[in-house]
C-alpha cells in the first residue's frame, strides 16, 4: 500500500470523523451575549474590505464570483441559525442556544465542500497567480457573509426569545428585570 499516495486523504478523513463523533454527541448550550455578538463579524467584515480594496481592479467574472459567494455564505449563515435552539433561563432571562445535529453536519459538510473544492481547484490550474488570490478572496467573502448573517438572524432569534419570555412573565414577577445584555 503506498501511504504516499493516501496521505493527502487520511488527514481529512480522519479530522472528519473525529468532527462527525463530536458533532454528534450531546453539545451543551452557549450563552448569546448580544453585546459582543457583533465584534468579530464586524472585524472580519472590516478585514475582508480592506483585503479587496488592496486588490487591483477585477473582471467582471471575478466579482460574479465574489457577490456568489457572498450570497451563498450569507444563504448559509442564515440557514445555520435555524439549526440551532434557543432557551431563556427563567430566573435570570439569559438566552443559551444549543446547536442540534443537523447544525453539526452542515458545518462537517462545509469542511468537506472546503477540501473538495481545494482539490478541484488544483486540478483545474487554480493554484497560483492572481487566480489563487482571487479563489481565496472568493472564500474569504463567502466566510464573512456567513458570520455577519449567522450574526445578524442570532441577534433576531434571540430578541424574539427574550420578547416571547418577557410577555409570558407574571407582572412584577421574575420576568421584569431581565437583562437584553444577557
Amino acid at each position: 500500500m503506498n501511504w504516499n499516495a493516501l496521505s493527502p486523504y487520511l488527514v481529512p478523513l480522519l479530522v472528519g470523523a473525529i468532527l462527525l463523533r463530536r458533532a454528534l454527541r450531546a453539545q451543551k448550550a452557549k450563552r448569546v451575549r448580544f453585546a459582543t455578538l457583533w465584534i468579530f463579524p464586524i472585524l472580519l467584515l472590516l478585514v475582508t474590505l480592506t483585503s479587496l480594496a488592496r486588490e487591483p481592479a477585477t473582471g467582471f467574472g471575478v466579482i460574479a464570483a465574489f457577490v456568489a459567494a457572498g450570497l451563498a455564505g450569507g444563504t448559509i449563515g442564515w440557514y445555520r441559525v435555524h439549526t440551532l435552539a434557543f432557551s431563556v433561563e427563567a430566573e435570570s432571562g439569559r438566552i443559551s442556544a444549543r446547536p442540534n445535529k443537523w447544525g453539526a453536519l452542515l458545518v462537517l459538510g462545509l469542511i468537506a465542500l472546503r477540501y473538495f473544492a481545494d482539490v478541484a481547484l488544483k486540478r483545474l490550474g487554480f493554484a497560483k497567480g492572481a487566480d489563487l488570490v482571487h479563489a481565496t478572496d472568493a472564500v474569504m467573502v463567502f466566510t464573512t457573509a456567513m458570520l455577519v448573517a449567522q450574526s445578524v438572524h442570532t441577534w433576531i432569534r434571540a430578541r424574539a426569545a427574550l420578547s416571547a419570555h418577557r410577555s409570558s412573565a407574571p407582572p412584577g414577577g421574575m420576568g421584569s428585570g431581565v437583562s437584553d445584555h444577557g
